[in-house]
């Protein structure tokens, strides 16, 4: 799902400070991450001198956008799901967050239409194939990662990636409830053969796209159009099986957030309180600064 996002760096101006373990570097990662998405752009593109100082600025002004009109939006989704820590979750209101979560990527990734429409043709073909290279190695990391072993040290791995996720937010879990994760996980849908040929087909398809849009015979609003098909088909697999094969991992996963959370202790939902109000505060502080940067620019009108 993000895909276009990652490659191209935008993922980088939300999703850096989301990942973060303890809020109290939220800031700090939250104003590097430009700078981060263009270290991450130009390690899997190698990018040029004249693209460099363009995308710089590109980043940048994504980033002002961010700050001032989407982290008030993202602070409503964390207290959203501050407010809904205390008691029992239903599967379907940890879909409805996660759609939440969607439409606030969504909109990162309209916002950074023009900046993929700009990029994806000035790509040369050294560059493409520099990024088929960096698809190869992260391919060959991932399977490291995911299909090292036999299928019950892959589960091994699976219910320690889920667990230190899960502590991130709820504090230590008991052994009952990390095995809850393995029970859940190990009947899970998700096979690791069928997401690794899922990467393949995303990389493949992004790879030609590319190749087509950067031959140099596509009209502007041509290009905008291939762009914008192809991060559908990167987002939503295009084949019915695909499709059903998604939507049946998602609903696993609601399902499995639900049975978790519901599982913990007083103490452990109070840590999850505290840990979401940190992001809130955090992000409501940025956004704050932002407003407060730009009150006398308003004056001056």
């Amino acid at each position: 799902m993000r895909l276009v996002s990652r490659v191209l760096g935008i993922i980088g101006l939300c999703a850096t400070c989301l990942l973060l373990a303890s809020c109290s570097v939220v800031r700090l990662g939250y104003s590097q991450a430009p700078d981060l998405a263009f270290w991450w752009i130009d390690s899997y593109v190698d990018l040029n001198d004249a693209q460099s100082p363009r995308l710089r600025k590109e980043l940048d002004d994504i980033a002002q956008w961010h700050r001032s009109r989407e982290l008030p939006e993202v602070v409503l989704l964390l207290q959203k799901a501050r407010q809904m820590a205390p008691g029992p979750i239903s599967p379907a209101q940890v879909c409805a967050l996660v759609d939440d979560g969607r439409t606030r990527f969504n909109a990162v990734t309209a916002r950074s239409e023009g900046l993929v429409v700009w990029l994806a043709p000035s790509l040369s073909p050294a560059q493409i194939e520099h990024l088929a290279r960096q698809f190869d190695k992260s391919n060959k990391e991932w399977e490291a990662d995911w299909l090292r072993g036999t299928p019950d040290d892959q589960l091994k791995h699976r219910v320690k990636q889920a667990t230190r996720r899960f502590e991130m937010l709820y504090g230590d879990l008991e052994a009952a409830q990390v095995q809850l994760l393995r029970t859940e996980l190990a009947a899970s849908s998700y096979d690791p053969r069928q997401w690794r040929n899922e990467r393949l087909r995303r990389q493949e398809d992004m790879l030609a796209t590319l190749r087509r849009v950067s031959a140099g015979n596509l009209p502007p609003e041509a290009v905008r159009e291939s762009m914008q098909a192809l991060l559908e088909r990167l987002i939503t697999p295009p084949t019915p099986a695909g499709r059903a094969y998604a939507q049946t991992l998602q609903s696993e996963n609601c399902a499995l957030f639900s049975r978790l959370h519901n599982s913990t202790s007083p103490a452990q939902r109070a840590r999850a309180i505290q840990t979401l109000r940190g992001y809130e505060d955090d992000f409501r502080t940025l956004s704050a600064s932002r407003q407060a940067a730009l009150a006398p620019v308003a004056a001056g009108l």
